[in-house]
């Protein structure tokens, strides 16, 4: 017993008992993980951060959309680089007011007109509208975040819907409800070739805009490859289309397809759908998505799967009701 106990009594006294060094090997060994799981929870932290203020910032934006009227859109000034800013100054291009920006940015804006595809131009300014108001908020709550011109993008998709064979039984076997978008805005720029299927005025789904109650002035046989107000182009997605020549197409903006959009309102794969068809009114939905390009706080190339420069996509958005995007029935000859 006199051994062991002398033992612990050395250690207590803290006198030398032949271990010398473990201590200092073990920290060692365990610094290095210790440090990179702390470094790690860091960089989580920061990504957590930024992407709770981003879904603040979209679901703000979005409440925006729903109090304002997308109907009293002109159709095209979506395409306008004097719509891609948030002044009012005929001469500037500002992403934020008074700003002097003398430079158009936005899609293809480097290029000259005759070599721009997707169909921007230069025009006239005018009072902040619906779709630019919508960006214009998303800039102006980012803060202490920062919107950047080379990376960064915004799309504003606003839907219309309606229940088809609403005057039917639900039980009735033959004719079942449904939902179906029956519009999407902005009408210039609302499909992507090779992942849309149908121009979404083209509510008939037969390919064409001719059809008693489709909204023939909206209607567009050819792809826009555009899908929703972009507010730079950064961002583009590449669905398999090509042109005549076989060069790659990409599409500009929205993430979300017509009938992906549709799927979700028509609760496709819920067991209670009968239910919430029935219950579901005509109506709209604005969609704000934001693109952002999120950079480490460390820049630790171990955290990271690519270059240090360039970082990942931060993508987020939101759905908001718009009761100024409800369809007229009468309009579409359903009534």
């Amino acid at each position: 017993m006199r051994a062991p106990l002398r033992r612990v009594i050395a250690l207590l006294d803290g006198t030398p008992t032949g271990a010398r060094g473990q201590s200092l090997v073990e920290l060692t060994l365990t610094l290095p993980i210790l440090m990179v799981m702390l470094l790690g929870l860091t960089e989580i932290g920061w990504y957590a951060n930024n992407y709770m203020t981003l879904l603040d910032v979209v679901r703000e934006a979005g409440r925006a959309g729903a109090t304002r009227d997308p109907m009293a859109w002109y159709d095209g000034e979506e395409k306008n680089y004097q719509r891609l800013d948030c002044d009012e100054l005929v001469d500037k291009f500002d992403k934020q007011r008074f700003e002097n920006n003398d430079l158009p940015r936005g899609p293809e804006a480097s290029l000259p007109p005759e070599e721009r595809k997707y169909g921007y131009f230069i025009g006239g300014e005018g009072p902040i509208g619906y779709y630019d108001a919508v960006a214009c908020s998303v800039i102006a709550n980012m803060a202490p975040l920062e919107f950047k011109d080379s990376t960064d993008d915004i799309a504003v998709s606003v839907f219309s819907f309606a229940v088809m064979n609403r005057e039917l039984p639900v039980d009735n076997p033959g004719t079942p409800q449904y939902v179906r978008i029956v519009g999407r805005y902005p009408a210039r720029t609302n499909e992507c070739d090779q992942d849309d299927e149908y121009d979404p005025f083209d509510w008939n789904r037969n390919g064409s805009g001719s059809d008693l109650g489709e909204d023939s002035a909206r209607y567009d046989a050819e792809w826009d490859n555009v899908r929703g107000y972009v507010f730079r182009g950064n961002h583009a997605n590449s669905y398999g289309a090509v042109d005549g020549e076989g060069n790659e197409i990409l599409c500009l903006g929205s993430e979300f397809s017509t009938l992906e959009v549709e799927k979700m309102l028509d609760f496709q794969g819920d067991s209670d759908r009968d239910r919430k068809i029935v219950q579901t009114p005509n109506f709209g939905l604005v969609l704000v998505e934001i693109f952002w390009e999120h950079q480490q706080l460390l820049a630790l190339p171990w955290f990271n799967f690519g270059p240090l420069e360039s970082g990942s996509t931060i993508h987020v958005w939101s759905f908001f009701p718009v009761s100024a995007a409800e369809p007229s029935l009468r309009d579409l000859g359903l009534e």
